[in-house]
């Protein structure tokens, strides 16, 4: 579909008096959107890719940032050497973070993650009986309550089997933060899936409607139910959002771009360890150590976030963008030009931005706007339950809940938005 025809829906809604989701309740619960709001996929490299291939001063600075990289693996394999009196890499950080697992707990490990697979493989076939049960009574009201209340058991219970397989069973602070991690976007992937597809089913659309989801996802979704297939992509895909079709790059998997990418990750984990032990984490608890340590933590704080997006957001999900052949590879936006706070969140995550801005804030807001409320009000509920998500990461894998993260997302923003940034970064992680 293209932007003409986008233009022309959007003609047809504002000469109607306004969209579908505007005029009908039951729709607006379910849409919960305008086209404004809807969250369209196009083939988009990845900021750091596309800034380099635009200016070749950068690529420069990118190649002078490896060699530094090899140059300060060299500096700690002497000074390590040196230390130990024989060739020697102290790495502790990484055997304290993969710890001793003995193999029961990497059987628990393997078994709830496959349980988490499973669970969210279950979700389609559940909405498909859901879709032919319901047209077999009159009233449809009874078994969509049903069915919503099968689905939260069954959420509850997987989640309450994962939390008593990371207390109960011995496993490693990076199992523990793998499997947080892993029960979090899994249950982000299905929440959506489930909302597309009951938006479907609940609020029917033709193909070729001038207005409504028709016009808003510019030709990615389909009427019908999306197929197994379009599911089972999509829980592997590196977005939240469910679509039934992405674009996809032509050609080939480029498995040179594969290997760039696996080693960029590799690397940026490295370094980011290093940077933690060496820097971060004090030797001792003594107060000196202790106010040294704090010090230089926020001095490479910009460091640290700029090692944590590389490697998250940067070279993990677009080796899987091209693994999957997925063309829209805009995992994050030039988070480093924010002068905001709320800006910067948008551009540090655009993933988990999309979801809670389409899920969260936008049902949040539709809801109180009937009782007179603003914008300020949701803005702060989606920062809070943000907050939460990601200290429920941080508390399983580590072991302890600590909610310093809360501050940093509750901070105030302002033109020195990097300092503020950096120091809270490093202080509430470190």
């Amino acid at each position: 579909m293209n932007e003409g025809h986008i233009k022309k829906g959007e003609m047809a809604e504002k000469q109607a008096g306004g969209s579908t989701s505007e005029k009908n309740p039951l729709t607006l619960a379910n849409n919960g959107r305008r086209r404004s709001e809807v969250r369209v996929y196009a083939p988009k490299d990845s900021a750091i890719n596309g800034l380099v291939a635009r200016d070749g001063n950068l690529q420069v600075l990118y190649d002078a940032c490896a060699i530094h990289i090899v140059l300060f693996a060299v500096l700690k394999v002497v000074f390590d050497s040196l230390s130990a009196g024989r060739l020697y890499v102290d790495m502790h950080l990484f055997h304290l973070a993969i710890g001793y697992c003995s193999f029961a707990g990497f059987a628990a490990f393997v078994w709830t993650e496959l349980l988490l697979l499973s669970t969210a493989a279950s979700v389609h076939p559940a909405l498909m009986a859901w879709k032919t049960i319901r047209t077999w009574f009159p009233r449809t009201l009874p078994v969509d309550i049903g069915f919503l209340i099968v689905y939260l058991i069954g959420l509850v219970s997987v989640h309450v089997t994962v939390l008593w397989m990371v207390f109960m069973v011995p496993l490693s602070p990076a199992f523990c933060f793998i499997i947080s991690v892993e029960q979090l976007r899994l249950t982000m992937k299905t929440y959506s899936y489930v909302r597309e597809t009951v938006r479907k089913v609940v609020t029917p659309w033709k193909k070729d409607d001038t207005t409504g989801p028709a016009v808003w996802y510019a030709g990615q979704m389909e009427p019908q139910v999306g197929s197994i297939f379009n599911y089972l992509y999509f829980l592997f895909a590196p977005i939240l959002l469910y679509r039934d079709r992405y674009p996809r790059n032509k050609g080939p998997i480029q498995w040179k771009n594969v290997i760039t990418y696996l080693s960029q990750f590799i690397v940026a984990l490295l370094v980011f360890a290093v940077i933690y032990q060496d820097v971060v984490i004090p030797p001792s608890l003594r107060r000196t150590d202790v106010l040294t340590s704090l010090v230089f933590s926020c001095v490479v704080g910009f460091i640290i976030l700029m090692v944590v997006n590389i490697m998250i957001f940067h070279s993990w999900p677009n080796l899987h963008a091209e693994l999957l052949r997925f063309a829209d590879c805009q995992f994050h936006t030039d988070w480093w030009t924010a002068t905001s706070y709320a800006d910067f969140y948008r551009k540090w995550n655009t993933s988990v931005h999309d979801w809670i801005h389409a899920y969260v804030y936008t049902d949040i807001k539709n809801v109180l706007r009937a009782y007179g409320f603003g914008s300020a009000v949701p803005a702060l509920l989606t920062i809070i339950a943000s907050a939460v998500m990601h200290e429920y990461m941080m508390a399983i894998g580590l072991g302890f809940c600590l909610p310093m993260v809360s501050v940093l997302f509750g901070g105030a923003g302002g033109e020195f938005w990097c300092v503020c940034v950096c120091v809270f970064a490093c202080v509430c992680v470190g």
